[in-house]
């Protein structure tokens, strides 16, 4: 093989790789917006339930530790939940991932443009505005079922359990 055989060669190669991975990356753009436009979960904030619950063990361990650590720790704690639940990886993206596994390009974009109808993100934005307290998130739920889990532990004369 000539050098300019082998520069073609080399070209061709390269070329029909990298369009390869442009196409991946294309797809994989396209998966990540329909996954915004479903609902990924939101981040979660370092102040919500969730994270206080998740630390107050911690907390209970390290009395001594002041509060700008435990900030600081919040925040990291938010950002670990955050990726835990919506980020690469996660059961959520796995999900959505899975789903979409046999989608060709063309019905990922035609997806995604019905995901994204005006009308509908104006219905999600309604949704997401809503209080808490309307909605009942994830806390009542979990203390709601803690209470009724207490309730059959009790019927067995069995020690109740806590969230901690």
């Amino acid at each position: 093989m000539s050098i300019i055989e082998k520069a073609i060669f080399l070209a061709v190669m390269t070329s029909v790789f990298g369009l390869g991975q442009a196409k991946a990356e294309g797809r994989d753009d396209l998966v990540n917006q329909i996954e915004e436009a479903i609902g990924k979960p939101l981040p979660i904030d370092e102040h919500s339930p969730l994270v206080t619950q998740t630390l107050t063990a911690a907390r209970t361990a390290n009395p001594e530790v002041d509060s700008r650590t435990w900030d600081e720790v919040r925040a990291d704690t938010a950002a670990v939940l955050t990726r835990l639940s919506s980020g690469p990886g996660s059961a959520f993206d796995k999900r959505i991932r899975a789903a979409l596994e046999t989608f060709s390009d063309s019905e990922l974009k035609s997806l995604n443009s019905k995901l994204n109808d005006p009308l509908l993100l104006r219905f999600r934005q309604g949704i997401q505005r809503q209080p808490n307290d309307k909605l009942g998130g994830a806390m009542p739920g979990m203390l709601q079922m803690m209470v009724e889990i207490n309730g059959i532990l009790n019927q067995h004369k069995l020690k109740p359990i806590s969230l901690q």
